[in-house]
């Protein structure tokens, strides 16, 4: 089993909580378990999800062709008491790290979106392998994300299925379990398990305490 000294905080993001983001925040913790890290804390939540509703049925039924009780999950929206400092925010798409990164800015180097990531580790050009703690390999990936990226922006994001034909449910599926299964093997590979990255305690959290200092007349750092 992997010594997990202490516990990461990863936070999965998508629209409605109902699909891709629960179906990401089981799956990473799947494959986590099945590697022996069992001490992280992995949850989901939705920028716009109505609270308390399940999973839609179609990814319970996906969900379980993988291992995965998706059954007993519950929505919840975003709010800004869950991007704690430390946090690692995985979205399901660019939208959703910009709600993210409008809630709490100091979280910019440890939001992407689940696929970004995932590339991110998969190019690893031989400094990311070398990192041994899970805070050592996220700042790794905020350092490298302006490389030049394949084909466009929206190749990091994972499909929204909603409504759509079986094709696309296949598409999203597919995405999603690759950039999952990239994420746990790098993470299977750390010879230790840290927490998130944190931001300077004297920095801003929040949108609003950036316009309560600003209005003090003090100068963020």
């Amino acid at each position: 089993m992997i010594a997990s000294p202490t516990s990461a905080c990863v936070l999965v993001v998508c629209t409605a909580n109902a699909i891709r983001s629960p179906f990401v925040e089981h799956l990473l913790r799947a494959r986590l378990e099945r590697t022996g890290v069992l001490r992280w804390d992995i949850g989901s939540a939705g920028s716009a999800a109505r609270p308390g509703r399940p999973a839609e049925a179609h990814v319970v039924d996906i969900g379980r062709e993988h291992g995965l009780d998706l059954g007993a999950h519950r929505t919840r929206r975003l709010g800004e008491s869950m991007l704690q400092p430390g946090t690692t925010v995985l979205c399901a798409a660019a939208v959703h790290r910009r709600v993210v990164l409008d809630m709490r800015p100091d979280l910019l180097d440890s939001t992407f979106t689940v696929r970004e990531f995932a590339r991110l580790l998969e190019a690893d050009d031989g400094q990311g392998s070398q990192a041994d703690d899970w805070l050592s390999l996220v700042r790794w990936a905020a350092r490298h994300r302006t490389r030049a990226r394949p084909g466009t922006p929206a190749d990091d994001d994972l499909v929204d299925p909603i409504g759509r034909e079986p094709a696309v449910w296949t598409e999203f599926e597919r995405h999603a379990v690759t950039a999952v299964e990239a994420i746990a093997r790098r993470i299977a590979a750390l010879s230790v398990i840290g927490t998130g990255v944190s931001p300077p305690t004297t920095a801003p959290r929040t949108r609003r305490e950036m316009r309560a200092r600003s209005a003090a007349g003090a100068v963020p750092r």
